[in-house]
């Protein structure tokens, strides 16, 4: 139960010495290697959070682009049906108009039998319908002209909105 004899003396001592000498490097590497597994750990959660990060990003530049499009395509159809109520009124406008014109023709036709069936001149009595027909046709062109500018102006202002949309869209830009 003894050392063996070549363990005794300096020798043991230094024996001894070489062991605590392994074990303590053991221990040195074993917190080395901890160290470098707890770096790398907290590397790969920084890199888990910058990839959770730029995927928020990514989902957020997505959605403003989803929102812009459903903006810009609201935009539009909106403009659309501007348009086209727009042609409805300008189609009723130009029926109410051609209406007018054939009411006149009739009254003019109706002035003239009875004039002459009277003996009374054209001119005598007031024009009433040819004053209202009158009317009309100034009203039936400045409706075209502000229809064209209704036109121009529903152009301008989605030129105007997507402008908005796109520096809304650089300013909240990361």
């Amino acid at each position: 139960m003894g050392l063996p004899a070549a363990l005794i003396g300096w020798k043991g001592y230094a024996a001894a010495a070489a062991v605590g000498a392994v074990l303590l490097g053991a221990a040195i590497l074993e917190r080395q290697w901890y160290g470098a597994r707890q770096f790398l750990a907290g590397g790969d959660a920084r890199q888990v959070e910058i990839e959770k990060r730029q995927a928020a990003i990514e989902r957020a530049w997505q959605e403003e682009r989803d929102r812009a499009d459903a903006q810009y395509r609201g935009a539009v159809l909106a403009r659309q049906q501007a348009e086209s109520k727009l042609a409805q009124a300008e189609r009723d406008r130009d029926a109410a108009f051609a209406r007018v014109g054939g009411l006149r023709k009739q009254l003019a036709a109706r002035d003239a039998q009875a004039s002459y069936a009277s003996g009374r001149p054209d001119g005598a009595s007031p024009d009433w319908v040819g004053l209202f027909g009158g009317c009309l046709d100034r009203a039936q062109r400045l409706g075209r002209r502000l229809g064209e500018v209704g036109k121009d102006a529903a152009g301008w202002a989605d030129q105007v909105n997507g402008l908005q949309g796109y520096i809304r869209g650089l300013g909240a830009a990361p």
